[in-house]
């Protein structure tokens, strides 16, 4: 399998757990692969973007959401469904005969406790999965929304 890196230089920084980030990646380049298969023509690319334009509207929140860091992980492998395509991101929902059904429920979950949405587009040989974030906003010192001061 080929890896392609496409990383925007001018991504701002990221508020979130790194930890938590680093088990999406891993969970979404783990099936890009186990997709792929044994096919010589393996490709999964990486890429981030910046677009400052984008505002989506997140369930739970009012009106619109500045989202403007993009996150993508696209694979040339089998792809996804269309039946399981509006189910993926349900805890249990797998296609692989050992497979737990918990991976893409645990991206999904770790990605909305960030402010953020993932999206999936899937056709044969051309899957993408698209996490969109709020970039880092510095808070002026002393004003956080908790209420509790000075803390950083």
């Amino acid at each position: 399998i080929k890896i392609l890196e496409d990383y925007d230089p001018s991504l701002p920084p990221v508020f979130a757990n790194r930890d938590q980030l680093i088990q999406v990646f891993l969970n979404l380049v783990k099936n890009a692969a186990e997709a792929i298969g044994g096919d010589p023509q393996g490709e999964i690319t990486l890429s981030t973007a910046f677009r400052p334009g984008i505002r989506v509207s997140v369930p739970g929140t009012q009106g619109r959401v500045s989202l403007p860091l993009e996150f993508c992980v696209r694979d040339n492998g089998s792809g996804v469904s269309e039946d399981i395509l509006p189910i993926l991101f349900d805890p249990f929902i797998t296609t692989k005969p050992n497979g737990s059904g918990l991976g893409l429920a645990l991206v999904a979950k770790i990605v909305g406790e960030h402010g953020g949405i993932i999206e999936c587009d899937s056709t044969p040989r051309a899957t993408t999965f698209r996490i969109l974030m709020p970039a880092w906003k510095e808070t002026p010192f002393g004003t956080d929304d908790d209420g509790e001061g000075d803390r950083k």
